[in-house]
Parts: structure tokens; C-alpha cells; sequence
């Protein structure tokens, strides 16, 4: 009994020996891995820190509108007798594009012409009258006071016939305004109303645009005001019209700051386009000044801290290893960012992981192939 409690202890004692020296291999194993000389590289892609023009632009959004765009309304109260134009069709400048019914304005005109003659002759008896009164204050057949009667009758009729003649041409005007032209050469856009309406003076017929000269209109905040001027190169794009880029140039500045949005409008002219239409959405590059020689970089390489909007850290490639340096920005374009603090040629990283600090080794990966350690 003895010898077999003497073996079971021996063999516990063995056990409990073995354990600790698994736990002291284990325990052993961290220590190793956080050893200085086996940190691993964190894998980057870097760029190259250039020296070339970079343009200072002010990029704004806005919308492709006409340089001429109306609703053609009626000038006076008529019956729509058809409209020769129907949407999408093309009109020329003075070319009718709807007529209504003139019964009644002929009617009037006639009217109009009967009140004329009327007064004609009205003229005609008055100015015979005079004479005849001018004849007889010569030989004293009437006072002085039957002479200005004469002369003042004249007048009268003179001032009737003036009067009936407007009437008269206002009649032939409202004839003519039977006929609806165009204002000038565009498209018709819209169709307000059918034939058979009863139109009241001012009432819409179509709308009619001129896409001949389309504008670029754009809201620009108020800070860039004195930025902006007349005759400055507008690059416009228009999500529409994919991979194409217009041209235009500032035409002009509203002079009026919109409380509200605290922004100003700006009008540029667009190069024509056939696949151009108003009422698009564009946005649009302004563009103030050339910058020559600038030290750029791209901007996923800069890390902001969210306190100066005028600075930034970048990382720095040397021996291997990355550096934190800190930079002035300067023109902020769309593919490039001006900086201050580094020279040309510096290998910076693009896009910096969230775990690459200071003094970590980095190992660069540029277009998924490893080029350098």
C-alpha cells in the first residue's frame, strides 16, 4: 500500500512540472512577438510630391438656362381659333404661332373708321365756318366775339378728329394682334393652352424659349465676391452629357447678396452644344488665377486635424520608416492640394491607414506590387 502511494505521488509531481513549464512557454511567446526587432511594416502607397501650375477655382453647382425664355400671352379678349405651332416645333422671329377670332375687333376697327369720317367732316364744316367768319369780320358783318367762336369750333373738331383717329389705329392694332408671332426665333417649349378658349388680355398661349444661347446660371457664396470677375473661364460639366466638358466665360455679376443664403448669382455664357438643353443641372470651375511652380500633392495624403482649415500633417517616407510632418495648404484644387514645407520629390503616403503612426515601418505597395522596403 505504501509503494502505490509513493508511485501516485510521484506521478502528480510530474504532472504539475509539466504544466508549469507549458505555462512558462506560453507566457514566454508575447514577450518574443513584441520585441522591438520583429514589429511588422505597415503597408502603404505613396506619391511624390510635385512641382507644377495648379489653378485656383471656385467650383460651384447651378442650372443651363435660356438667354431668352416667355410665355407669348394674348393682348386682347378673343376666342382661340388654333394654334399653328405645337410643341418642340421650331418658329422664326414675326412668324404667327396662334390666331384668334377677330369678328369683334373688326368690328370695332369698322366702328372706329365710321367715328373718323364722322369727324372728318365735322373738321370740314368747322374750318369752312371759320373762313367764312374771317370774311365777314372784314367787312364788320360780326363782332370779334362770333370770330373766336369760329376759330375755337375749328379747334374742336380738329381735337375730335385726333382723337377718333387713335381710337381708330387702336382698333387696326387689336386686328393685327389676332395674329400671335413670335418674339423671336426659339422653340416652343410648352403649350398653355387648347383651341376653342376664351383668352383674357394677358393670358398665357405658349411658352416659347431661345436654346440658340443657353447660360450658365450659379449661386457663389459671399466670400469669394471680390474673387470673381467678369470675362473669368468657366469649365462646366453637366451629369447628363457624361465625360463632357463645356466651356463659358463669367458674362456677368448680380450685384445683390441674398440674405438668406448669403450668396450671390453668376452668369456665364456656354458654348454651344447640340445635346444642350435648359433647365439641366451643371456644376461648374471658376477660374480666379494660374499658380505657377506650386508644391502639390493629392489630397487623400493630407490628414486634417479639424482645428486649422489653413494646415495639415502629412506622412514621410525616410529610411523606411514613416514621419508625421505638418504643412501649410495653399489652393485647394479638384486632383491637387498646393502645400508649404516640403520639397520636391519627397515620397509621401496617399491615403494613410489609421494605424500607421510616427516612426512605424512601412512597407510601400503602389499598384498592388511591392517596390520598395
Amino acid at each position: 500500500m505504501n509503494k502505490k502511494v509513493i508511485m501516485r505521488s510521484t506521478v502528480i509531481a510530474t504532472l504539475a512540472i509539466a504544466l508549469g513549464l507549458t505555462a512558462a512557454c506560453s507566457k514566454q511567446q508575447p514577450e518574443a512577438a513584441a520585441a522591438p526587432g520583429n514589429t511588422r511594416a505597415v503597408f502603404v502607397r505613396t506619391a511624390a510630391v510635385e512641382q507644377r501650375q495648379i489653378l485656383d477655382e471656385v467650383v460651384v453647382t447651378g442650372t443651363i438656362k435660356p438667354q431668352a425664355q416667355v410665355q407669348v400671352v394674348s393682348e386682347i379678349s378673343a376666342r382661340l381659333l388654333r394654334l399653328n405651332k405645337d410643341e418642340g416645333a421650331w418658329v422664326k422671329k414675326g412668324e404667327v404661332i396662334a390666331v384668334l377670332d377677330a369678328t369683334d375687333a373688326r368690328l370695332a376697327a369698322d366702328r372706329a373708321n365710321a367715328a373718323v369720317a364722322v369727324a372728318e367732316a365735322n373738321r370740314a364744316h368747322a374750318l369752312t365756318e371759320r373762313e367764312r367768319a374771317s370774311n365777314l369780320l372784314k367787312t364788320g358783318g360780326i363782332t370779334d366775339k362770333d370770330h373766336l367762336a369760329a376759330n375755337v369750333a375749328l379747334q374742336v373738331a380738329e381735337a375730335s378728329l385726333a382723337q377718333v383717329k387713335a381710337e381708330a389705329a387702336i382698333a387696326m392694332q387689336n386686328v393685327s394682334r389676332c395674329q400671335i408671332r413670335a418674339p423671336f426665333s426659339g422653340r416652343v417649349a410648352k403649350r398653355l393652352v387648347d383651341a376653342g378658349t376664351m383668352l383674357a388680355p394677358g393670358t398665357p398661349v405658349l411658352q416659347l424659349v431661345d436654346n440658340s444661347t443657353l447660360e450658365f446660371r450659379a449661386s457663389v457664396p459671399s466670400t469669394e465676391i471680390s474673387r470673381v470677375k467678369p470675362g473669368a473661364p468657366v469649365a462646366i460639366t453637366v451629369d447628363a452629357l457624361p465625360g463632357a466638358t463645356l466651356r463659358g466665360q463669367v458674362t456677368r455679376i448680380l450685384p445683390l447678396v441674398e440674405e438668406r443664403s448669403r450668396s450671390f448669382e453668376v452668369v456665364a455664357r456656354v458654348s454651344e452644344s447640340n445635346d444642350l438643353v435648359s433647365g439641366l443641372f451643371a456644376r461648374g470651375r471658376i477660374r480666379v488665377r494660374e499658380i505657377p511652380d506650386a508644391l502639390v500633392v493629392p489630397p487623400s495624403s493630407l490628414v486634417h486635424d479639424g482645428q486649422s482649415a489653413g494646415k495639415a500633417n502629412i506622412f514621410v517616407i525616410e529610411q523606411g520608416k514613416a514621419d508625421v510632418r505638418a504643412v501649410e495648404i495653399g489652393v485647394e484644387g479638384a486632383d491637387a492640394v498646393q502645400i508649404r514645407g516640403l520639397r520636391p520629390g519627397t515620397t509621401i503616403v496617399v491615403d494613410p491607414p489609421t494605424t500607421l503612426a510616427s516612426g512605424a515601418p512601412v512597407e510601400i505597395q503602389n499598384s498592388g506590387n511591392t517596390v520598395e522596403r
